[in-house]
Parts: C-alpha cells; sequence; structure tokens
C-alpha cells in the first residue's frame, strides 16, 4: 500500500502545482492584458477575483491567500504603471490592492470547506464562497479607499476626484452597478469550474 501512495502522493502534489501556476498566470493576464477590468468611466468592474475564488475552493483557504496576494501585487503593478481609470493610483496603497485580495481567497476557502460538509457536490459550495467573496472583495476595498482617502484625507493628499462627498457617490455606484455585475459573473464561472477542477482532483 505505500508503495501505491506515494506517487499518489507525489501525482496530488505536481497537480495542485500546476494548478497554482495556471491560475496565477491567469490571474497576471488578465491584469495586464484588462481582459480583468472592464472600465466605464471612473468605475472599474473586476473579473480577476474569479481565478482566486476558484483556486481557493479547489485548493484551500491558504492557497487562495496565496492567489489573492498575487492578485494585489499585479494591481498594485498596473495601477502604478498601466492607470487605466482615473482612480487607479489610489490602488498602488496595498492596504487598498493587496490586504482586501489576500483575505479574498480566505473567506472564499473556508466558507467553501464549511458548506461543503452538507453539499458534497459543492455546487452550492462554490456559489456561496463566490458570493460572499465577491462582496467582502468590494466591501473591503471601498471601505478602505473611504478610510484612507475620504474627506479632508483625499483634499490633503490631492486626491480630488473622489474627495468627500465625491467618494460616497462613487461608492454607491460601485455597489449598485459593480457589486452585481462581479457576483453574478463569479458565480455563473466559478460553479461549473470548481465542479471540473475537483473532478480531476479526485481521479488522481
Amino acid at each position: 500500500m505505500s508503495n501505491e501512495k506515494k506517487p499518489k502522493t507525489a501525482m496530488q502534489r505536481n497537480l495542485v502545482l500546476a494548478q497554482m501556476g495556471v491560475l496565477s498566470a491567469l490571474i497576471v493576464v488578465m491584469t495586464f492584458t484588462h481582459v480583468g477590468y472592464i472600465t466605464i468611466g471612473a468605475l472599474s468592474i473586476t473579473l480577476v477575483h474569479i481565478p482566486v475564488i476558484v483556486g481557493a475552493c479547489v485548493l484551500g483557504w491558504q492557497l487562495g491567500a496565496a492567489l489573492g496576494g498575487v492578485w494585489g501585487v499585479t494591481c498594485m503593478i498596473k495601477a502604478f504603471a498601466m492607470p487605466t481609470a482615473p482612480t487607479d493610483p489610489l490602488f498602488m496603497n496595498p492596504l487598498v490592492s493587496l490586504v482586501p485580495r489576500v483575505l479574498v481567497g480566505i473567506v472564499a476557502g473556508l466558507l467553501f470547506a464549511l458548506v461543503l460538509k452538507a453539499d458534497k457536490k459543492g455546487l452550492l459550495a462554490a456559489a456561496v464562497a463566490a458570493v460572499a467573496a465577491t462582496v467582502c472583495n468590494t466591501a473591503l476595498v471601498l471601505s478602505a479607499l473611504y478610510l484612507i482617502y475620504g474627506g479632508s484625507k483625499g483634499e490633503l493628499l490631492g486626491i480630488q476626484a473622489v474627495s468627500f462627498p465625491g467618494l460616497v457617490k462613487f461608492i454607491v455606484a460601485v455597489f449598485v452597478s459593480n457589486a452585481v455585475f462581479e457576483v453574478i459573473a463569479a458565480v455563473v464561472i466559478a460553479i461549473p469550474a470548481v465542479y471540473a477542477l475537483r473532478k480531476v482532483k479526485t481521479r488522481i
């Protein structure tokens, strides 16, 4: 039995490394080719949270956090080198870009594992994780923006476009438009992706 387990363990380890590599590369490509961000005026609808959610569900919250870290770092680099929206420079701050994205991976992974106990196929678990992680990302990023740049703080930093009350209007606009679209996209894509990847995992 021990001789049979060793190759299987190695294959599983290689599968995890391959999936991490593919999902990390997907995050990078989606970020820098603008496929992952749909910019409409000052609003930027993101799709890059989806690989993080999928990875967290399939690989666990620890690797989900790592994928969130990849997302956060690429978001900071994009904000510095390739800004496409008026608010992009604000995302150079790691409290806005990095910390919320790491927490997205943790939330998605932990919730998926929790709901999976009552949902063996993982379909409901993936949906719950997708919704919660997406809302978590939107809420944390917007909260960080408000706390750091809101009111007189934004004006002192020269951030006129999102200073209070402009930032309040921006936050409301994001919740009305971005969050709904991002949640729907995450649920529609994450459910079949998580189901398929978990099938591959169980066959090895």
